[in-house]
């Protein structure tokens, strides 16, 4: 004859659950034994058997406690209703859990966050953050009311030019830093580097005036800023070595167009 009523101990070597959940559940009111014997043990029909896997399986999609025991009590069509709009939910979940996948794994393969491929921050985005701290620290010189001429007049642009524009000036700059990383072993003097700085210094000229004292200025910032060594060592080399080539090079080519300038 079968048997019609399982122990806990039975429920829990069909189900994985534990003895501490059924005794919680029951608690609760979320799911009742189908006896309760004199001596306190409880007994469960197949019924609670159903019940209790569409709770744990409600539960392991997210769905908390107190809202499984109102979708149970639902005709099965609302009961529907409500998952689909939970389903949703977990949508929603997956698509940040990807972007959270796909940040991670930019950082794990840049080793930083400040690499060409930087991760989406919390907050503003670090262009952004770039562009407040530009303000705070160089508001007051030509060369930023220069930028944000530069700026004010590309905001004006529809949003998919004005980032179309960004992204290729930024492809750009980092083209310049390519190949001017091809040549970090070769004099910061010679003439093969000064025509990559030139390069460099051309694509920087889309953003702003520049002057050799700007020039090494921006070398200065090169070599002393963390976040900028950081993002230079992405493209290869000892730490901090490629920094320390950008900010010679760079230097050397602005003293050039001094003494250039300086010999008219």
């Amino acid at each position: 004859m079968p048997k019609a009523l399982l122990t806990v101990h039975e429920v829990v070597s069909v189900t994985g659950t534990t003895a501490r959940t059924l005794h919680y559940y029951d608690r609760i009111g979320l799911l009742k034994p189908a006896v309760v014997q004199e001596n306190g043990y409880r007994l469960y029909d197949r019924n609670n058997l159903e019940r209790l896997q569409i709770i744990l399986f409600l539960k392991e999609t997210g769905v908390r406690l107190q809202d499984i025991a109102a979708l149970l009590e639902l005709p099965e069509s609302e009961r529907h209703r409500s998952l689909r709009e939970h389903r949703e939910l977990l949508m929603d979940k997956k698509r940040r859990l990807e972007r959270t996948l796909d940040n991670f794994d930019r950082y794990l393969e840049a080793g930083t966050i400040f690499g060409p491929r930087p991760p989406d921050m919390p907050g503003p985005a670090l262009r952004e953050q770039y562009d407040r701290e530009a303000e705070l620290v160089y508001g007051d010189t030509p060369a930023y009311s220069g930028y944000r001429e530069r700026m004010q007049k590309l905001e004006r642009e529809s949003p998919r030019d004005r980032e179309a524009w960004l992204n290729r000036a930024e492809r750009r700059m980092n083209a310049a830093f390519a190949g001017l990383f091809s040549l970090h072993r070769k004099k910061p003097d010679s003439r093969a580097v000064r025509l990559k700085v030139a390069e460099w210094a051309d694509a920087l000229g889309a953003y702003m005036d520049t002057t050799p004292e700007l020039l090494i200025h921006i070398a200065d910032n090169y070599r002393g800023d963390r976040r900028f060594r950081a993002f230079f060592d992405t493209f290869g080399g000892e730490a901090g070595q490629f920094a320390s080539f950008l900010h010679a090079a760079i230097v050397q080519y602005a003293l050039s167009l001094k003494n250039a300038k300086t010999a008219e």
